[in-house]
């Protein structure tokens, strides 16, 4: 009897062990898929978030854009105090897509003005994707750093201006290109997902903006 209870007890601790061994064994997988999805610059808990999060159904231009000589833009920067919005003229390699385009003025409103106007967007901010949906709404899929700045200081100003600076720039007529129609309203994602939650404090990201004049300085800002 001794015998027999004694070896059913070696077999349950040698089943525990076993257990507790994979259990270790998955969390170090799951630890490792973590931090090579982070590296990469994707959100590891994107893929639980249910669909509605995720990022629109929608495709970049097909086909490679045909080059049609410089065009010069409006980008929209913080003016020196930081109260309003000003425009600073760029010149960019323009082409016939209006995504192509967009994408080429988002870059240089990310890496800053030339003069005394003051950036609205982090410099270490990365495209990770953009393309166009119906009715001409331009879908900016951007990465963590764009609201890194935000987190420091919760303002509705600073938010208002970020944000608008991007959409009113995106929307310029300048911008359009023979494949696709003027940007109309921008629709903003984080890391391949809606921004909910604590981000931004102030303002609602959860569907498309508009574009508003009335940042600008001059026009009632």
């Amino acid at each position: 009897m001794m015998n027999r209870a004694w070896r059913r007890a070696m077999v349950r601790r040698t089943l525990l062990w076993v257990w507790a061994m994979a259990t270790v064994a998955l969390v170090a997988c799951i630890g490792f898929l973590a931090r090579e999805l982070m590296r990469e610059g994707t959100d590891p808990l994107a893929i639980m978030r249910p669909k509605s999060d995720r990022a629109p159904v929608g495709t970049e231009p097909a086909g490679s854009p045909t080059p049609t000589g410089n065009k010069e833009v409006a980008l929209y920067f913080a003016d020196a105090e930081g109260r309003a919005l000003a425009p600073e003229s760029a010149r960019i390699e323009s082409s016939d897509s209006t995504v192509e385009n967009c994408r080429k003025a988002l870059e240089a409103l990310i890496h800053g003005p030339r003069d005394i106007l003051t950036p609205i967007l982090p410099s270490s901010t990365r495209i990770r994707g953009m393309y166009m949906l119906d009715g001409g709404e331009l879908v900016v899929d951007l990465s963590m750093e764009f609201t890194h700045e935000l987190k420091k200081v919760r303002s509705v100003s600073l938010e208002s201006l970020m944000v608008y600076g991007v959409v009113d720039t995106l929307a310029n007529d300048a911008l359009r290109g023979g494949k696709e129609g003027r940007v109309t309203r921008v629709r903003f994602l984080i890391e391949g997902s809606v921004p909910r939650e604590s981000f931004p404090a102030h303002l609602d990201l959860s569907g498309p903006i508009e574009p508003d004049s009335r940042w600008v300085a001059g026009n009632g800002a």
